[in-house]
């Protein structure tokens, strides 16, 4: 068995959620994108629906921490910084827009990840 580190399994952890997106079909078009406000791990698009995904990558018995780390204060720093790509990026002002999350379970046994989709997981925190 490998011990990963905390940042080697949330990397881990992004690529087991990116791919398990790209099977069900969506088109990745950016990960980890960064700006002042903060980070949205993923950005996918699928009928005409852009997609903001935070992934919480977890060892596997933790789904409840993963879950409840995504409180309002994470929700509004990711519609921030899902407004602030909209702006830079007007080919998407036509789709519709969703946040999800990822829950990305690290099981140690198996040396392998349980992906749980949760689409729609929240609406955009409005800004003032």
């Amino acid at each position: 068995m490998t011990m990963l580190s905390k940042n080697d399994l949330a990397k881990a952890g992004e690529e087991a959620a990116a791919n398990y997106m790209l099977h069900k079909g969506y088109r990745i078009i950016c990960r980890n994108f960064r700006v002042q406000q903060g980070e949205i791990d993923l950005i996918v698009e699928k009928d005409q629906q852009l997609i903001f995904v935070e992934v919480k990558t977890r060892k596997y018995h933790s789904i409840e921490s993963a879950i409840a780390s995504v409180n309002y204060r994470k929700q509004a720093h990711i519609s921030r910084v899902a407004q602030i790509y909209c702006s830079q990026n007007p080919q998407y002002r036509n789709h519709n827009t969703r946040f999800d999350v990822i829950t990305a379970l690290y099981d140690d046994s198996i040396e392998s990840f349980s992906i749980k989709h949760f689409e729609d997981a929240f609406l955009p925190v409005d800004l003032p």
